[in-house]
């Protein structure tokens, strides 16, 4: 589910096109840039033919729109635009039409971004694709063609406006979120939708904290994204929150946005066979079993673990924030509450241990106080009717 999240990632594999035997690879993914009216800049794409046959490479152009609120474009060629409001592919100018490459061989494209002197201020996006033409005798076989998203940023009326429109707890069921607030079980999965108003791009990235009842931040439940400068995932890391579109995904202009978070579990690391290490997560119960076996390293005789089914209150906050004009951060804060329920393992009177003491301590008090008196009682009625049979003699 979070690879989904990634607008990077969205490139990689963006249409349905290309050969048998075609392995290529791309980079970057994505380019961000900015560029005023009348002015143009120049930006390399590295193309690498990773299969062992030559390959030909025919570039296009398209510009893309928001398609959903998950974040997938919509891709549309330039002559089939509505409005040319966000548009880029027309000012972008490839070096090459087509490129050939050799097995194994990697070739920069050179690619030209020239804004007009009347470019609209605001955000325009588009993307360039590579689609390898068929070798000599080789059947077609659908698979990906490969692009890179292009968004641009031209300087001067920019209008910044963006604002969380909702934030929902729940349940995936099916593929399709159900809004809940009892939870017996992970994940669970947090829904924040947001409204991008603007001309321009904008990237609201966040957390959702947990705290419980007694005021407790709940540690290590997330795991967020490392991504590279041009926005490639490289890895992850365990964190006390779960993040909020760590991809750094986009929300277009005048479009709305999900991004889904989900809580998992308590994360902590295992070191397998092969030396190295997964991330895996504790359910509720192990958590707070663990946690009370931290707090009482032994049990006293009279002491046992007994389980009972627990009820606790989990506060979800949530703090997400935007770049606005001149770098100002523009924060949105929700929170809701929610129900978790687990077993919990806690320290209770052994009462075996404790009925033992009882019948041992009504055992002695029946010898002290009933048997031992009436055998004393007893010895002395049998002295004296031995001292009266001495006198009748």
């Amino acid at each position: 589910m979070k690879s989904s999240r990634y607008l990077s990632a969205l490139a990689l594999f963006i249409s349905c096109i290309s050969f048998a035997h075609a392995n290529l690879s791309i980079s970057p993914l994505k380019y961000e840039l900015t560029v005023g009216a009348g002015k143009e800049t120049s930006e390399i794409i590295k193309v690498t033919n990773n299969s062992d046959i030559p390959i030909t490479l025919y570039t296009s152009k398209e510009d893309f729109i928001a398609g959903d609120d998950t974040g997938t474009p919509t891709f549309v060629k330039p002559q089939n635009q509505i409005s040319d409001e966000y548009s880029l592919s027309n000012w972008i100018n490839i070096e090459n039409a087509n490129v050939t490459l050799a097995k194994g061989e990697t070739r920069e494209v050179r690619f030209t971004v020239k804004v007009p002197q009347k470019g609209e201020p605001g955000g325009h996006y588009g993307a360039i694709f590579f689609s390898p033409g068929a070798p000599s005798g080789a059947q077609v076989a659908v698979v990906q063609r490969l692009g890179v998203l292009i968004l641009i940023n031209v300087p001067g009326d920019i209008q910044i406006a963006g604002s969380v429109e909702s934030f929902d707890i729940g349940k995936k069921l099916e593929n399709a979120f159900t809004p809940a607030s009892d939870f017996n079980a992970f994940p669970i999965v947090f829904e924040t939708k947001f409204k991008n108003e603007g001309n321009t791009h904008l990237k609201p990235t966040g957390r959702i904290e947990l705290i419980d009842e007694n005021g407790e931040t709940l540690k290590n439940i997330g795991k967020e994204a490392i991504t590279s400068p041009a926005g490639a995932f490289i890895g992850e890391k365990m964190v006390d929150y779960i993040p909020v579109n760590d991809g750094l995904g986009n929300v277009l202009p005048k479009s709305e946005r999900r991004f889904e978070s989900a809580w998992e579990g308590f994360g902590y690391q295992e070191l397998q066979a092969d030396g190295t290490k997964v991330v895996k997560f504790k359910d509720l119960t192990a958590y707070y079993a663990d946690k009370a076996a931290e707090k009482r390293a032994f049990l006293q005789f009279w002491e046992s673990i007994h389980t009972r089914t627990v009820d606790k209150t989990v506060s979800a906050n949530l703090i997400l924030s935007y770049e606005g004009k001149d770098k100002e951060k523009k924060e949105f804060r929700d929170s809701k509450k929610i129900t978790v329920r687990y077993q919990e393992q806690y320290v209770g009177i052994n009462y075996f241990v404790i009925i033992m003491i009882l019948g041992i301590v009504a055992a002695l008090g029946y010898y002290v106080l009933i048997a031992v008196p009436a055998s004393k009682e007893r010895l002395r009625k049998e002295l004296m009717e031995a001292v009266g049979r001495h006198k009748k003699e």
